[in-house]
């Protein structure tokens, strides 16, 4: 079986190719909300063909809205495959005890449902995305919410476009947390920054339990901070892909529930 996966993020829309549920390649489209029908599947039609991957069914999670229908319209028109699309509750993946289930993040759902295929709970899943998302999954399984904050990148734009004399720098370690350049001082502040507010909110979340709780990683900035998070217990990169994946491979017996 040859499955599209489609994680549609606010920055980008991240493909993952899988065979007999295993994951072959993965790529990285530019989310771009002014972007056609046409311009997405001539964008993918290339990606596929470069890859010799011809896809059976595809299955979508969203963020974007309008974005989500345009991806609808590349599966069902364009490479005339199944599309299973997923929404809050639908298909029923776990108990959402939050305040308005409806409101939850597709990606948030799926990042903690694959995390609960993977590991027992309770858990912790840090995503780094646009927005860097904490998302818990009770003693007993189930979704309780979380913490949403601005992403690494996303302040790293800020800081550049909300000063007039600093430059934009990659986000990477710095030499020593006490830069020598402005450069360094720039990427002091945005790694350990980042590194010891995610540590310390780590932990505020681990002492509303009195038992254990794992934490995993994911998302594109997931490997900068492994050298330094000693508090994270698993680095999953591709957790949102294979999730989406699991979701698809059971998706009857989910949509039951």
């Amino acid at each position: 079986m040859r499955l599209l996966a489609v994680d549609i993020g606010n920055t980008n829309i991240t493909l993952g190719a899988f065979k007999d549920n295993t994951l072959l390649h993965e790529w990285r489209i530019a989310s771009r909300p002014f972007r056609t029908f046409d311009e997405y599947g001539a964008v993918l039609s290339q990606i596929l063909k470069q890859h010799d991957f011809e896809p059976e069914r595809m299955i979508v999670g969203s963020v974007v809205p309008t974005l989500e229908e345009y991806w609808i319209q590349v599966g069902e028109n364009l490479l005339v495959v199944e599309v299973r699309v997923i929404h809050p509750g639908k298909p029923d993946l776990l108990p959402l005890h939050i305040d308005h289930p409806e409101e939850a993040g597709v990606d948030r759902i799926v990042d903690t449902w694959a995390a609960l295929q993977k590991f027992p709970p309770p858990l912790l899943v840090i995503d780094f995305g646009t927005a860097t998302t904490f998302d818990v999954a009770s003693p007993e399984g189930y979704y309780c919410g979380g913490i949403i904050l601005p992403g690494l990148e996303l302040g790293a734009e800020a800081l550049f476009q909300k000063t007039a004399l600093l430059p934009q720098v990659s986000v990477r370690k710095p030499p020593s947390v006490i830069g020598s350049n402005t450069v360094d001082c720039i990427r002091s502040g945005l790694y350990f920054g980042w590194l010891e507010m995610i540590r310390g909110l780590a932990e505020r979340i681990k002492k509303e339990f009195d038992q254990p709780v794992q934490v995993i990683t994911t998302g594109g900035l997931s490997r900068v901070f492994a050298e330094d998070a000693d508090f994270v217990d698993h680095i999953e990169p591709h957790l949102t892909l294979e999730g989406l994946c699991g979701i698809d491979r059971n998706w009857e017996e989910l949509s039951k529930a």
